[in-house]
């Protein structure tokens, strides 16, 4: 497994907590977008030392490729999840 760094290591851990709560939507349970508001209370109870705007960025593009991986996953009778 690479070395993550500590920035690398603090956006991946903080997605991962503000992940958990997830809104999910429809009969298929689709992931809705994180919002600003989950990482305004994320941040309002561990703030971080990175700047707000990259983190956010970092945050909404992890989301991002993670729901587009859950679509592809839907579209695949073999991988999707149940």
């Amino acid at each position: 497994m690479p070395e993550i760094d500590g920035v690398t290591g603090e956006i991946l851990n903080a997605y991962s907590v503000i992940s958990r709560s997830r809104l999910y939507a429809g009969m298929a349970g689709a992931p809705l977008p994180i919002s600003l508001h989950d990482i305004e209370r994320f941040l309002s109870a561990r703030p971080v030392l990175i700047d707000r705007e990259e983190f956010d960025a970092a945050i909404f593009a992890l989301d991002d490729a993670w729901r587009e991986q859950w679509a592809k996953e839907q579209k695949n009778p073999k991988t999707k999840i149940q």
